[in-house]
């Protein structure tokens, strides 16, 4: 039950975020009608706002509450599920969920946003360097800097782009094979 409140609360407040930022955004998406598509403002918009939204959870929001003497730094991988840290189980789970559910937008959205990052590789490693700046600022606000996070966060933004392909796959518009005009002209001529 705490885990489902837990990841509950995240919901809601990402819901908020992304309400007061589409509110601030909709002058932006009037003034650039006639020059961005909408489908591919709604892509950069659901981006940022999935960046935004993930700063405030990783780095604004705890940070004015710890000094720097409590910072720590984990480098062991999978040290999350040996160590307890003094946080109570449900709790526990429920962070390493939100590290892997935190990065799935992103994941879908770089993407979609953006043609380059369309490449498995590049949106991985996108992602995996956006979740180091991440640990490394944490490191340096006063909070913890945890390598189990880099790789729950980037298997987050992995499911995020497995989800993009197969949805793309699945809504991908059949294209007729294309022909070679030049062959079929000198052919006809024949």
């Amino acid at each position: 039950m705490f885990m489902i409140r837990e990841i509950l609360g995240y919901c809601i407040i990402s819901a908020v975020c992304l309400l007061g930022m589409a509110v601030l955004y909709a002058p932006v998406c009037f003034l650039l009608r006639n020059r961005v598509p909408p489908a591919k403002q709604l892509a950069y918009f659901l981006f940022g706002a999935c960046v935004i939204i993930v700063l405030a959870a990783t780095v604004i929001v705890g940070a004015s509450k710890t000094v720097a003497a409590d910072r720590s730094l984990n480098l062991v991988p999978f040290q999350v599920f040996q160590e307890t840290w003094g946080m109570p189980e449900p709790k526990k789970i429920a962070q390493t969920a939100a590290n892997v559910v935190m990065f799935v937008p992103l994941g879908f959205m770089m993407p979609v946003a953006f043609w380059r990052m369309r490449s498995f590789w590049k949106t991985a490693l996108s992602l995996a360097l956006f979740s180091f700046a991440i640990e490394f600022t944490q490191y340096f606000t006063g909070r913890s800097a945890d390598i189990d996070d880099l790789m729950l966060n980037t298997l987050g933004g992995i499911l995020g782009y497995l989800i993009f392909f197969v949805v793309s796959k699945l809504f991908r518009k059949k294209r007729p094979h294309r022909t070679n005009r030049a062959y079929h002209r000198s052919v006809r001529k024949s």
